[in-house]
């Protein structure tokens, strides 16, 4: 179960990662000038069945259809992976890098993995192609490439947004983004879309607290590629003179697998809820032996409690130390603390017994005010955890009930 706790961090907070070109080629102004006849689209993948991949992935296209014909990927999900790397993304203090690289190149790992890939041409003035296409190439500069990732509001599907809402509004026209009628949180946004994962979904509702309950304006929805792609086809462009025109002027699929190739869902019986649900009865029945034979044991609490103290460290250390939004706040901090690490010491501890009994009281008492705030829909809570929280409990009872007469 850690191993998908920690696993669903990492993969998590990535959200919608293109896999890694080893040594994404920079296009300079020098290589690709003059402009003959522009054609700027934006590109959106279907996901992947690999976690990272559920999401899918945008980039920008841009065809120079003339004499000095280039035709070129703009990719924000570009990072340098070094030693620090996974520590450091973590810690929300990630850089992602801008990779620009022909676009056959940027097709290769969608048509290997049977994803379908569906362009939009955009519906832009001449000036418009050739500002947004010198802006992208000033971004891809050395020292301009480089941003900080933000897998909710700042990242490959943002970033060509928010490059196509510039581009207009310097040359005086406004993209409309026509509100969808559609309100969902960014929790069930997420939940969406990875519906079939959910292993990864109970890692989420565990790291990630309040803001991912928040709801999603239209705006912010467009994290996801395939929504941003939805997006554009009901945006309109407003000129000056109050004229509209469609956002996008065209569209075609690129590459059609014919289907998305996810993963099935997870079996039942390889389900977070039955996992959880076996643990509980587990600490049911030795529980009842226990109780019969006025004892504890210590091996069994030692164990769980292990688990709950490596979990605890993921969450409390998401919460303290790192800067990626919806971990600050997070109620599942009241149940996982760092403080399960004294009963697999105190335990083994005869004469720390009672000292162990009014840790296990407040341990109770924390339980009891987590399930309050769940009751009041404070925060989402996955419902796996529920029996997590129920065998918790059930140990801490059996200690302060027999932690006396224990043999």
């Amino acid at each position: 179960m850690l191993r998908y706790i920690y696993q669903t961090i990492f993969l998590l907070l990535t959200v919608t990662i293109f896999p890694l070109s080893a040594s994404p080629t920079l296009a300079t102004e020098e290589a690709i000038h003059p402009y003959d006849s522009l054609r700027v689209s934006l590109i959106t993948c279907d996901p992947g069945p690999d976690v990272y991949q559920i999401f899918g992935h945008t980039a920008i296209r841009i065809v120079n259809e003339g004499e000095q014909h280039f035709d070129l990927a703009f990719n924000y999900g570009i990072f340098s992976f070094t030693d620090d790397f996974v520590f450091k993304f973590v810690k929300g203090e990630t850089d992602y890098l801008l990779g620009v690289y022909d676009f056959k190149d940027f097709m290769i790992d969608y048509v290997q993995r049977e994803s379908s890939v569906y362009e939009q041409v955009l519906n832009l003035t001449p000036d418009e192609k050739e500002s947004l296409l010198n802006s992208l190439i000033i971004n891809a500069q050395p020292q301009n490439r480089k941003y900080r990732y933000n897998f909710l509001y700042d990242n490959c599907a943002t970033r060509p947004r928010d490059f196509i809402n510039r581009t207009t509004h310097h040359h005086q026209e406004k993209v409309q983004w026509n509100n969808n009628e559609q309100h969902a949180s960014f929790r069930e946004i997420i939940h969406h879309y990875g519906s079939n994962y959910s292993w990864l979904l109970f890692g989420i509702d565990l790291a990630l607290g309040r803001e991912l309950d928040r709801e999603a304006s239209w705006h912010e929805q467009m994290f996801i590629p395939l929504i941003l792609q939805e997006a554009c086809r009901k945006a309109d462009i407003t000129a000056t003179d109050g004229t509209t025109r469609p956002l996008v002027a065209q569209e075609q699929v690129v590459f059609n697998s014919g289907s998305i190739p996810l993963l099935p869902p997870t079996p039942w019986y390889l389900s977070p809820l039955f996992t959880t649900s076996l643990l509980l009865l587990l600490t049911i029945l030795i529980t009842w032996h226990d109780t019969r034979h006025h004892r504890i044991s210590r091996w069994y609490d030692t164990i769980i409690n292990l688990l709950f103290f490596a979990m605890s460290i993921i969450i409390y250390f998401l919460i303290i130390y790192s800067e990626h939004p919806a971990t600050t706040i997070n109620i599942n901090a009241l149940w996982i603390t760092p403080l399960s690490i004294l009963p697999p010491i105190l335990l083994w501890i005869r004469k720390a017994h009672n000292t162990l009994r009014w840790y296990y009281i407040a341990h109770l008492l924390l339980l009891a005010t987590f399930i309050v705030l769940a009751l009041c829909n404070v925060q989402y809570i996955n419902i796996a955890v529920y029996p997590l929280i129920a065998l918790s409990a059930i140990r801490a009872c059996n200690f302060i009930k027999h932690h006396k007469t224990s043999i």
